[in-house]
């Protein structure tokens, strides 16, 4: 498995590399390029089939099963107070919306080709978040699960 993962982190660095065309070629008074203009994160619902997402107080059944489901499908690449092969995730439901989370669950080839955060994230992580081939509820729960983690305090690091 690993071998697999640092060959796909390879392959990306090659493809991310070729991508400025002759480097030894560049001009040293060149700018520059500028990031993707992202949409606000209060405002950026992502691209997907969630279009809204309506939030009451958290649901500790829902936040249970999306534990169960973030811990099968999403730990191998997520951590949840540290970077990891994708992003941190404790705090993501302070930066997305709600549906944002979802429709990147759900819908993240979508994501990755029109939303530009994502473009962004990619840049920085180089490797596209795969499809869990998760059904709406359980990246409700998810999203749940997410929510609740939230606002808890991070685990104390024991590695120091």
């Amino acid at each position: 498995m690993k071998t697999g993962i640092i060959a796909t982190v390879f392959a990306f660095a090659c493809l991310f590399a070729g991508c400025g065309g002759d480097n030894n070629q560049k001009n040293v008074s060149e700018k520059p390029a500028e990031a993707p203009k992202q949409a606000e994160p209060a405002n950026n619902k992502g691209y997907g089939r969630i279009k809204e997402v309506k939030l009451g107080p958290i649901d500790a059944k829902m936040a249970h099963e999306g534990s169960e489901i973030f811990n099968t499908k999403c730990m191998a690449c997520h951590q949840l107070d540290k970077r990891y092969v994708g992003p941190a995730l404790r705090k993501v439901t302070e930066r997305r919306t709600p549906e944002w989370i979802m429709n990147m669950i759900l819908d993240s080839e979508i994501m990755v080709e029109k939303d530009d955060t994502v473009k962004c994230l990619l840049q920085a992580y180089l490797l596209k978040m795969p499809n869990q081939h998760v059904d709406e509820k359980d990246a409700r729960n998810v999203l749940e699960h997410l929510r609740t983690v939230a606002t808890q305090a991070p685990e104390p690091d024991t590695k120091k």
